[in-house]
């Protein structure tokens, strides 16, 4: 796969549409989508890009793949998978979706325990502090999520105006301050517009050789308190850039790869009604021992034109008979994303999933985008740093899809060629990605994805599952940032005004607390989550993304 690295700025898609007609990516033929499956099922494998080479191996996932799948289809899976196996021959390889990465041996021994050292300190807190998210019946334990404390449009107060401003304070030196003025709600340029709220992004900065530093403080995470995480993070970010250069190459508007389809409809024989009236033509002078004589439409007779009738039911549509990977025809990128040297805004979220014998089962979650448009969340990336006593768990993907082109008159095409009905969702499934342990997955937020279900192995003992995600804004463009907004929590004022060395420090405690609760500013915890279930209800409506937008649309035959 051919790179041609050229000094445009990549453009990077978004998931919010209105979901007009025509809006979505191509529809992929059901040859395609069980090509799909067929990749699904290889990739999620350990070292698939080893093992491929292995003719041993590639004859044993063969013969497994047989009893469900059409030969052709193994056979250009297997192609893609070995084609792209002499292209990734380390541990960073293309996900089981396209466009999406993975890595499985990224991250060091020592780094990771060092990540479990430093989470702990967040974790072993009393339970009256513990906070659970809201709806989840006690299963998700949240350490650090960007809806607690977000940007609130007309109550948060900032520093400047100026998103562009890359200009960072010491965090305890303007805590407390800034002018509320400063923090515009944007315009609702569209639907998808937050005018409420804004998660708050981290500025890190990427130097030319990789090496991250974080420069502002992490919305939720104390950075005193918490020095030696932060360092922590550093060091993942940094072993994620490579995933995310990747993910960026592949979904930015000018490579179109999320477009990109392996086999289209003219891959199909469609047989015409011309085509079907000269086979019954055929068939008849063959039966009548007649000559056969072909005709076309000027020329049909009465009984032919009345065999319209009978076309939508008899007509053949097969799929193709020969059709094989083609690496010539995999699509080149025109440029590459390239992270390095960056200035980015990253919000970060860490959270527990933790099962019990008294509540053994996590239902999954629901099929949603990050963030709202104002946000401008490109890529996530995913670190799965830690599980126990769990079963198999999945992140499955979606795509919205635009209609395909057929003949109003004859829409039986639709389905055979599509797997598509009148009424259905305007979406496809692109398969899912297994979520193993000190496994990182980065993919593009142009997908919907969701967490599959899983449960406890040991019914009798408890299990959890630990994750690290980062949400990258961006990179062309800034939001507001924790450069540009003062910590907005109150506990940690109170921390800097028991410090402070003046007389207020010679006050007994419980007096300084009652002095910080008469204040209008920071937000009190009770306040911030108010707000957070407010902020929850928007973006359940919307990041969903709701009914009659682009991943929700009903596909109607009566639209051409």
């Amino acid at each position: 796969m051919k790179k041609v690295k050229l000094s445009e700025t990549p453009k990077y898609p978004t998931p919010f549409t209105d979901g007009d007609y025509g809006e979505g990516y191509n529809c992929k033929t059901v040859f395609e989508q069980n090509i799909l499956k067929v990749l699904t099922e290889i990739k999620n494998k350990p070292n698939w890009n080893q093992k491929i080479k292995n003719s041993e191996i590639r004859e044993k996932w063969i013969k497994e793949l047989q009893p469900h799948f059409e030969e052709k289809v193994i056979n250009y899976a297997i192609d893609e998978t070995l084609y792209y196996s002499d292209i990734f021959t380390g541990s960073l390889v293309p996900g089981a979706v396209d466009c999406t990465y993975i890595d499985d041996n990224c991250i060091p021994e020592e780094l990771l325990n060092e990540l479990k050292q430093n989470v702990a300190k967040l974790e072993d807190v009393p339970e009256h502090e513990k906070d659970w998210h809201p709806g989840s019946d006690n299963q998700v334990l949240d350490l650090v999520h960007p809806s607690l404390y977000a940007v609130v449009f007309g109550r948060t107060k900032g520093l400047t105006k100026n998103v562009s401003s890359t200009q960072v304070p010491k965090w305890d030196s303007v805590i407390g301050k800034g002018e509320i003025e400063f923090v515009i709600s944007p315009k609702k340029q569209a639907e998808y517009f937050s005018e409420k709220y804004q998660w708050l992004p981290t500025e890190f900065d990427v130097d030319a050789n990789g090496k991250v530093k974080i420069l502002s403080y992490i919305n939720n995470l104390h950075p005193k308190i918490h020095e030696k995480l932060y360092r922590t993070l550093e060091k993942i970010f940094e072993k994620f850039i490579p995933l995310l250069n990747s993910v960026l190459t592949d979904s930015c508007i000018q490579n179109n790869r999320m477009n990109y389809l392996r086999i289209d409809k003219e891959g199909y024989f469609d047989e015409s009604f011309e085509d079907y009236i000269n086979r019954v033509r055929e068939e008849e002078a063959e039966k009548n021992g007649t000559e056969f004589e072909r005709v076309n439409e000027e020329d049909y007779t009465f009984k032919e034109q009345s065999l319209r009738d009978n076309f939508e039911e008899q007509r053949i549509i097969t799929p193709p008979k020969d059709y094989s990977f083609n690496p010539d025809e995999v699509p080149e990128n025109n440029i590459t994303a390239d992270l390095k040297s960056s200035r980015l805004q990253v919000i970060v979220k860490l959270a527990n999933i933790i099962l019990t014998p008294e509540n053994p089962k996590y239902k999954g979650g629901v099929w949603h985008v990050e963030g709202m448009q104002n946000e401008e969340i490109v890529a996530t990336g995913i670190y799965y740093y830690d599980q126990e006593n769990i079963t198999d768990s999945y992140l499955a993907f979606r795509q919205s899809i635009c209609e395909p082109e057929y003949d109003s008159l004859y829409n039986t095409s639709v389905k055979i060629i599509y797997n598509l009905e009148d009424d259905d969702l305007m979406n496809q499934h692109l398969g899912e990605i297994k979520t193993v342990k000190n496994r990182m997955i980065s993919f593009p937020n142009i997908y919907q994805h969701q967490v599959q279900d899983f449960e406890l192995q040991d019914k009798t003992k408890p299990g959890y599952r630990k994750i690290l995600c980062f949400f990258l804004i961006n990179p062309n463009k800034r939001i507001y940032s924790t450069a540009h907004i003062p910590p907005q929590q109150l506990s940690w004022f109170q921390i800097e005004l028991m410090k402070n060395k003046n007389k207020l420090s010679e006050l007994p405690g419980l007096i300084t607390e009652e002095i910080s609760k008469t204040l209008d500013w920071p937000a009190s915890l009770e306040e911030t989550k108010k707000h957070r279930e407010e902020l929850m209800k928007e973006r359940k409506f919307y990041t969903g993304i709701k009914e009659e937008g682009p991943f929700e649309r009903h596909f109607s035959l009566c639209e051409h």
